[in-house]
């Protein structure tokens, strides 16, 4: 159990503290964005598994589509992003693998969503780092 109250305590409360650390600098039409990852999908879970992660992943996917609801009166969207399958340490065992990222491409693609495609009609909208919408 510490290790999942340490997943939630670095992917669920760790943005959601960061935020509120940083609320008062944000101008009205700002734009934050939380990185998540498509293991907080409910829906798109195919494989079980890495229950803290999943589990911290959903919890931090809801700070950000709630955020997205109380922060729309002020104009700042909110964005809550999935980088894709991105060479990192923790998934070093796999790169090599079809589909694994560099790290710059997967935040070249974040910055094109958040630059193109978030506003206020789509904020709090689950995106992949490719585009396209994920299911909750």
């Amino acid at each position: 159990m510490g290790a999942l109250r340490e997943q939630f305590e670095v992917n669920s409360l760790g943005p959601l503290r960061t935020f509120l650390a940083l609320q008062d600098k944000l101008t009205d039409h700002a734009k934050v964005c939380i990185i998540t990852s498509r293991m907080g999908s409910i829906e798109d879970n195919g494989s079980g598994g890495d229950y803290g992660y999943r589990m911290s992943k959903a919890a931090v996917n809801m700070a950000g589509k709630t955020l997205a609801l109380d922060l729309k009166q002020r104009g700042i969207a909110v964005g809550i992003l999935h980088p894709g399958f991105v060479a990192t340490d923790m998934t070093a065992k796999y790169h090599g693998m079809d589909g694994v990222i560099g790290a710059e491409e997967s935040a070249a693609d974040l910055v094109k969503i958040i630059e193109e495609k978030l506003d206020l009609g789509t904020t709090g909208t689950f995106w992949h780092r490719n585009g396209s919408v994920l299911p909750w």
